[in-house]
């Protein structure tokens, strides 16, 4: 076979030119770094047509590109920080290519071209990371390429111009990414592809150098031939390198911070590490002078180098024996060097600066380890429209934009690298906001608050902007009078009181006080992007039940120092202070209910679903509805005092559990969450990128199987990081029933219910599940649509087009109610191939197994022929 190859390609001639070239001196460690560079390259190469198959260059799609990747495709994050790890191995091996050559002299000997085409190919590495470097869009790389671009505007002459062709434009923006990627992508590539060729060709033509103490011009030596021992050694150099890039890349992944913000003026930008001695230079050179210490200075040290064969033409090359061109490159380095320890030494050294830089790798951080988002959250994406302010306070909105605000508060100060802002009114009264507003406490001042200098009428207008964020003030809300729509129950009704109160009793303003400031404090961090907006569990796990496994003490000392597992899972260790400590430990205690190991008991039937008005405070997650058959809340009750969902419904709503569970089931229910099984297998079971999906363990294992496999785990369990189960006796039947009842649809329920003793008859309607009843028009979901529901859900395709597809958002029409079933045909073509329409509302990529995608396009064509409201089904 290779013969009848040979004959029609001459791969053996191919061969042997490739591999039998002399070495004078024969193989050495030494010569390993060129041939490393060319590994390194294809491997940049293979892992960026890898993410190009998903990146988009375009301002916030090309963020979200980059986040879809490093959270949702398998692998992705491993290959983007391969990716970024390979660019900085290239730098690192690029250079020890470069020392190299100089101490054995090997530009000598008629090796001047082959000695310049390699300096143009280092110049090339340099700019595919920076061009590489902008295209993730998020704050470090919109600030690090402003500053870059900027820095070529200062070239005399033409800089303005090549300034406005690399942006686009005055600013960055869409055409700055698009040309970044066009040169990351295509332009600079193929230059290198171009060098690399030209480098390989004049070093095959001047012949290997070899060791210091040869002739450069004509070799003495004794030769080797490059293959096998030189293969051999640049083969274990290579499966090294690359081995420790798998490794960073596994367990120290290269993190994306939130969307670039132009508005934030208070983002502190530092480029990657090879970039920062240049960065510190900088620093040094202010006016008329930047044009030398960025043009002038560089470019003489850049020239010198490229120059150093014809000025060092001599033949000897023991590198003792050169002090001047040795001296002068071994000095440059120094200095390189000692400018980038100046750099990290200066941001350590000044607290204000390494403050803001702590809180701005926290932000990444913790943007990192949230859920995946297609667009940021906006009031529209919630399904509900803002409430339009009044002239004071949309003078105060355009104030607290035009000032940068939004940039430590977040958009409408919801928070972000500074506290959240939607509670102020409940913290301080207008007059006192206003003085702080003014002068700022020493707290605030250190945190990078700054002195706003405003007339009366404007400072008026932002206190009553601040104002308008967050609800009642806490401290008032035991003497706010009872909503109009909220209709009290007879007197008879017992209230029910919180499962955990907090030390300052139910009802206490102060109590309440500190669990809302601890809610800011949980907002303001990003807890709810891994634990959920309440608490309820995400990536991370469900802390509703925290109070009942750690006590007050326990729970600090866990946020202050977490463990190594939950480390591992992205936790970082909490650095407040002892009232802010305090305050979020109050309002996490206060989420959940009783002990996992033993639940609540439901209450009794006909119990009212509302409390008088002077017990609303004390009032919480208890809630007196009948598990049988809930009642619906008034129309126009306040949602805060519509009580929570039965743990039927909840159950339900987090796998497909049977609505009518048994109270073992339920119980294990809790047992599931108190585990810690969600942050793993997913809300009900469902599965996740991390652990399988657990909705069929009821129809392959018997109950004793199941029990069995709990109480000894197996080795693939152990290898997959799955932990001992700590519970026993009833909680482990409990956990077994809930198991075994995942995956199954629930049965229609009666069409109408009985009212609440306590709930006037005109308000009374018939109530069906949310979770699995059908309207009379629309026939219950076979096992393929409700196979469609897990894998809409698990997809959060419900985060754009509402639950059940019913609600949409500003970036995705609803899917459910339009009577007109959709073909399963049509559908699945629309997830392959989304249309420019669909593409510009931001719908991200569709990966899905064949079985998953059917299943999916037939659940969509099941909501879309839905009668109205599909929430009635």
């Amino acid at each position: 076979m290779w013969t009848w190859i040979d004959q029609r390609t001459g791969a053996n001639q191919l061969l042997h030119q490739s591999l039998d070239e002399p070495i004078p001196g024969g193989a050495r460690f030494a010569y390993v770094f060129g041939s490393a560079l060319i590994f390194i390259f294809v491997s940049q190469i293979v892992s960026g047509l890898c993410l190009a198959l998903y990146y988009v260059p375009a301002p916030v799609i090309a963020h979200v590109s980059v986040a879809y990747i490093v959270k949702e495709v398998a692998a992705g994050s491993f290959l983007r920080s391969l990716h970024s790890y390979g660019s900085g191995a290239m730098v690192v091996v690029l250079l020890l290519h470069f020392v190299q050559t100089l101490l054995y002299g090997s530009y000598k000997g008629k090796r001047e071209f082959l000695w310049m085409s390699g300096c143009t190919l280092s110049l090339l590495v340099l700019g595919m990371a920076f061009t590489g470097y902008l295209l993730p869009w998020d704050q470090k790389a919109y600030f690090a390429g402003s500053v870059g671009t900027d820095l070529v505007g200062q070239v005399p002459i033409i800089g303005e111009r090549l300034r406005l062709l690399l942006r686009g434009g005055a600013t960055m923006g869409a055409l700055t990414i698009s040309r970044f990627y066009v040169l990351h992508a295509f332009i600079i590539p193929a230059l290198i592809f171009l060098f690399v060729a030209i480098h390989i060709a004049l070093f095959r033509r001047s012949g290997a150098a070899g060791p210091t103490n040869e002739d450069p011009v004509r070799p003495q030596l004794p030769t080797e031939m490059f293959y096998p021992k030189q293969v051999l050694i640049d083969m274990a150099f290579v499966l090294v390198v690359m081995g420790i890039l798998g490794m960073l890349a596994h367990f120290i992944p290269v993190t994306v911070g939130p969307v670039a913000d132009p508005t934030d003026s208070r983002y502190l930008p530092r480029p990657e590490w090879y970039f920062v001695p240049m960065f510190q230079w900088l620093k040094y050179w202010e006016g008329w002078r930047t044009v030398i210490g960025i043009v002038v200075i560089p470019g003489v040290i850049i020239g010198l180098v490229f120059l150093l064969p014809l000025m060092d033409r001599g033949l000897e090359r023991r590198p003792w024996r050169r002090p001047i061109p040795v001296g002068g490159v071994f000095v440059v380095l120094i200095g390189v060097l000692w400018l980038g320890m100046t750099s990290h030494l200066a941001d350590s050294r000044d607290p204000n600066i390494a403050a803001q830089l702590a809180r701005q790798n926290q932000q990444a951080d913790v943007y990192f380890h949230a859920a995946f988002r297609p667009f940021p959250a906006s009031s529209a994406s919630e399904g509900a429209a803002p409430a339009p302010l009044d002239p004071g306070a949309a003078q105060g909105k355009a104030i607290f934009d035009s000032h940068g605000c939004s940039g430590c508060h977040g958009a409408s100060g919801g928070g972000a690298v500074g506290p959240a802002l939607t509670h102020i009114s409940s913290q301080h009264p207008p007059a006192q906001l206003a003085a702080l507003l003014t002068a700022p406490t020493a707290k605030m001042k250190a945190a990078g608050m700054v002195a706003l200098t405003l007339n009366a009428a404007e400072m008026n207008g932002l206190v009553s902007y601040l104002t308008s964020l967050g609800g009642t003030a806490v401290a008032s809300v035991a003497t706010t009078p009872a909503s109009p729509a909220s209709t009290p129950v007879p007197a008879t009704a017992n209230p029910v009181a919180t499962a955990g109160p907090s030390k300052a009793g139910p009802g206490s303003s102060a109590g309440d006080a500190t669990a809302a400031n601890g809610k800011g404090i949980f907002d303001s961090h990003g807890c709810g992007g891994c634990h959920g907006k309440s608490g309820g569990g995400g990536v991370g796990p469900a802390l509703t039940h925290i109070a009942s496994q750690y006590p007050p003490a326990q729970l600090t000392a866990l946020l202050k120092a977490p463990t190594a597992k939950m480390k591992a899972a992205g936790m970082v260790a909490l650095t407040l202070s002892a009232a802010d400590m305090k305050a979020l430990v109050s309002f996490v205690s206060n989420l959940g209910g009783t002990s996992a190991a033993a639940p609540a008991k439901p209450p009794a039937s006909g119990a009212s679903s509302r409390a008088p008005a002077t017990t609303t405070t004390g009032a919480t997650a208890g809630s007196t509805k009948a598990p049988q058959a809930p009642a619906a809340p008034a129309a126009g009750a306040a949602k805060s005092a519509q009580p929570p969902s039965p743990p039927q419904a909840e159950s339900a709503r987090a796998g497909g559990a049977r609505a009518s569970a048994s109270p073992s089931a339920l119980a294990g229910a809790a047992v599931f969450k108190a585990e810690g099984c969600p942050s793993c297998h997913g809300a009900g079971g469902i599965g996740t990128g991390t652990a399988p999906a657990l909705t069929t363990l009821g129809k392959s294992m018997t109950a004793a199987a199941l029990t069995s496999v709990l109480q000894h785990l197996t080795d693939k369990m152990r290898a997959g990081g799955m932990p001992p189960v700590k519970a026993t006796g009833t909680d482990l039947e409990a956990l077994v029933a809930y198991l075994e009842s995942l995956g199954s649809p629930a049965p229609v329920p009666p069409a109408a219910t009985t009212p609440s003793p306590g709930t006037p008859s005109s308000t009374a309607a018939p109530v069906a599940s949310r979770q699995g009843a059908q309207t009379a028009s629309q026939p219950a979901m076979n096992e393929l649509e409700s196979r469609g529901k897990v894998v809409f859900t698990a997809h959060r395709c419900a985060e754009c087009h509402g639950s059940d597809g019913a609600g949409g958002s500003a970036a995705a029409p609803a899917l459910a109610g339009a009577g007109a079933r959709l073909a399963p045909a049509l559908v699945t073509a629309m997830l392959q191939h989304p249309t420019g329409r669909m593409q510009r509302g931001g719908m991200p990529p569709i990966s899905l197994s064949d079985d998953e995608l059917k299943a999916l396009a037939a659940y969509i064509g099941y909501i879309s022929g839905s009668k109205g409201n599909p929430q009635g089904r």
